[in-house]
């Protein structure tokens, strides 16, 4: 089983910690619900001449929190990847480019990096950890990119589904959210995430057509999520989900 390393104050509530997953592979994971952030660690020849050490040490940070410049101390070759929308880090940004499929090896780990128009899905294939963005987690619906109407995200769910079928597997890492080591949970969380889309692109266009009011409409779109992710943060994605759809009617 993974070891916990609490950071801070380990008696706080919903004190952030860092899990060790495997040799140089730690999860951070902070909030309630959490919010889970990826350290992907390697050291490898210093070539440069005259460098004084002859190792170099790198960090890949996957979905960093908004503070990672200020709470840690990183040194070497620091670069973030974001499995969703980018924020702001003042550190380098690996560039990707949706519909591709990049290759990257920090150390010793290897990371297919699937680079979709809904988000961006990661799989290390020595470790079978899948990391899966803003979808399969078992706390908040899937949030729609700009433009889509859910297709995107359906795309997406078919993909992490393949990962998981004809890959090695060992962890699901949502962005936000609990991780998950059982294939069959993972699976019933896609489905759920599959089902959540399909009623927002039947059912909301209907009751546009229909001319119902825009009450009435969020009042229906409530029944849209399972009683597990009605908290504030997943309501939020709800709503923003409801007003895009409406918005490109």
């Amino acid at each position: 089983m993974p070891s916990s390393i609490p950071l801070f104050d380990p008696q706080a509530a919903n004190a952030p910690r860092i899990i060790q997953l495997f040799q140089d592979l730690e999860l951070l994971g902070e909030g309630d619900p959490p919010a889970n952030s990826l350290f992907v660690l390697g050291h490898v020849p210093d070539l440069t001449p005259g460098a004084a050490s002859l190792w170099r040490d790198q960090l890949l940070i996957v979905d960093p929190p908004a503070d990672v410049t200020t709470r840690f101390r990183l040194a070497g070759d620091v670069a973030v990847l974001f499995t969703g929308a980018v924020i702001d880090v003042d550190l380098p940004l690996v560039q990707t480019i949706a519909g591709g499929v990049a290759h990257i090896r920090i150390g010793a780990h290897f990371l297919d990096v699937y680079v979709q128009p809904a988000g961006t899905v990661v799989y290390l294939p020595a470790t079978g950890v899948v990391l899966g963005g803003g979808l399969g987690s078992d706390v908040a619906p899937p949030r729609l990119a700009p433009g889509s109407d859910g297709s995107d995200e359906l795309e997406t769910l078919r993909l992490i589904a393949r990962l998981l079928k004809t890959r090695h597997f060992q962890l699901y890492i949502p962005r936000l959210g609990t991780l998950a080591v059982e294939k069959a949970a993972v699976m019933e969380r896609l489905a759920v995430d599959v089902a959540y889309l399909h009623r927002l692109r039947r059912v909301v266009p209907g009751l546009v057509q229909r001319g119902e009011a825009l009450e009435t409409i969020e009042w229906l779109a409530e029944s849209f999520l399972p009683p597990e992710r009605r908290s504030p943060a997943a309501v939020a994605v709800h709503e923003a989900n409801l007003q895009a759809l409406l918005a490109n009617r």
